[in-house]
């Protein structure tokens, strides 16, 4: 009889490559797999596999917060309640958000209760905290994303660290893909970020200011700006005289991001750790490992994580990203070197 698991995270599934990763497998080894979660359109877009089944809700857009925040408690609720009525051999919570009606449902139909702990949850919020810690201890299997991250939950609960599985956010790479290439550009370089972004942590609004002074260098933007980030730096852009040179695209599937990014010179992530928070000391960003699969050159913050990881391979030069002038001297040796960013 094949086993079926059920999952749920309250984020846009059809954006969100981890709980992508994660269901492939899993359906790729047998499972059935039914994955919850929202959606940020009104209608459900095309499935991102036909090997397991999702269901979402719709979130309203991010530009009306106190709406969108009203929907995602009113589907984090309806998920709950679904989810008591699911009859399932495990249940995998990819969040806090969905903790309690997870464990319960394993009780109630005497299935494996699985916590994906791949987020620092005390450093989100006392809520969250307070659920992490109310129920991490009745998991039968607890997965985190880094070592660092597992070492210090394990701290922080008194638990075994080998008892936690560590599952990355190193993408699924087509080992028959052929190996990008880069041939220097004549004119510009394309910057590309992929993914969400905050500017209190990660200085795109830096960046900009730096590429006011260094002429030749466009930003492509993947992405969408948490908050009020995205109006922020639209209207610094246009403020700057530098509009023209910074523009927004709309959000790829997790499955076409390596693709989409490939087309640009320089991958460009300028995160940054102002409250010295773990999970940016022991940071897992999908959108670096894709830049790295994807074959791409990378100007980056001096995170120790990124230095470690980026830098010392010679995939990545870094820069201090709270600093204009590192930045700008950064871009010229982009423009120097025709994007091979490299030390």
């Amino acid at each position: 009889m094949t086993k079926s698991v059920v999952m749920a995270e309250s984020s846009d599934i059809y954006h969100d490559y981890r709980v992508q990763k994660e269901a492939g497998t899993l359906a790729g080894s047998g499972r059935r797999v039914t994955v919850y979660g929202f959606r940020g359109t009104r209608k459900r877009p095309q499935a991102p596999s036909s090997s397991y089944e999702v269901r979402t809700l719709p979130v309203v857009s991010r530009s009306i917060r106190q709406l969108r925040n009203l929907s995602m408690i009113v589907n984090i609720g309806l998920i709950n309640l679904r989810l008591l009525l699911t009859k399932a051999e495990a249940y995998h919570a990819h969040n806090t958000m969905f903790l309690g009606g997870m464990w319960l449902s394993a009780r109630l139909h005497r299935g494996v209760f699985v916590y994906d702990a791949h987020e620092v949850q005390w450093e989100q919020g006392r809520s969250l905290a307070w659920l992490e810690k109310r129920f991490i201890r009745r998991a039968g299997g607890i997965i985190n994303v880094a070592a660092g991250r597992a070492r210090a939950m394990a701290e922080r609960y008194g638990m075994r660290e080998q008892d936690i599985t560590i599952v990355a956010n190193y993408p699924v790479v087509d080992p028959g893909a052929p190996i990008r290439t880069y041939a220097a550009p004549s004119g510009t370089v394309r910057l590309v970020y992929s993914g969400g972004y905050d500017l209190q942590s990660n200085r795109l609004d830096l960046l900009l200011r730096a590429m006011q002074r260094v002429p030749g260098i466009d930003l492509h933007m993947i992405a969408f700006g948490y908050r009020d980030s995205e109006m922020q730096l639209k209207a610094l852009a246009k403020e700057l005289g530098i509009e023209s040179r910074v523009v927004f695209h709309g959000l790829v599937r997790p499955d076409e991001v390596m693709g989409a990014v490939s087309q640009y010179d320089v991958a460009v992530n300028m995160l940054t750790n102002p409250q010295d928070h773990l999970s940016i000391r022991h940071s897992s960003v999908n959108k670096m490992y894709e830049y790295m699969a994807a074959g791409m050159p990378t100007f980056c913050s001096d995170l120790d994580s990124f230095v470690a990881e980026f830098v010392v391979p010679g995939a990545a030069i870094a820069v201090d990203a709270t600093d204009t002038d590192s930045i700008a001297e950064g871009l010229r040796k982009c423009c120097r070197c025709g994007s091979r960013c490299r030390r």
